[in-house]
């Protein structure tokens, strides 16, 4: 799980950031990213990091389904952590019902195109290696 200081919570940021953000679409998830102003002077202080805010739609099934969803891309996200620009920013990602039935690669690879189209991803993280995205792999 990403620390508190890197999630969004507050129901009023999630309606800034669809309100003002970017949006970056893909088949199986949606991100919306808000750029926020830094804060503080500081080196990297933590107002610095991006917030992550994970979101399904009801119409998309039961709250189980709709966990399932947000489990899968949070995870995705999880992964990509050290390739993730530290920039002041808040971030959406709207899941869509295809993630249930994507196989894991395939999510990796749609998380991967939004952060990189979006501008989140560090220029080094392209290469990917195939061997730690499937370790402990399980179709979910």
């Amino acid at each position: 799980m990403l620390p508190r200081n890197q999630r969004l919570l507050d129901s009023r940021d999630f309606k800034t950031v669809y309100a003002r953000a970017r949006s970056f679409v893909n088949p199986l998830a949606v991100i919306y990213i808000l750029r926020r102003n830094a804060d503080r002077s500081d080196a990297t202080s933590i107002s610095d990091y991006p917030r992550f805010g994970f979101v399904v739609s009801k119409k998309q099934g039961g709250a189980v389904v709709r966990n399932r969803i947000k489990r899968r891309l949070r995870e995705a996200v999880r992964r990509r952590a050290q390739n993730i620009r530290v920039l002041p920013a808040d971030i959406v990602i709207v899941g869509r019902k295809r993630v249930l039935a994507a196989p894991w690669d395939d999510v990796l690879r749609a998380v991967d195109d939004l952060l990189e189209r979006s501008g989140l991803l560090q220029a080094e993280s392209s290469e990917r290696s195939g061997s730690d995205d499937r370790e402990g792999n399980t179709q979910q």
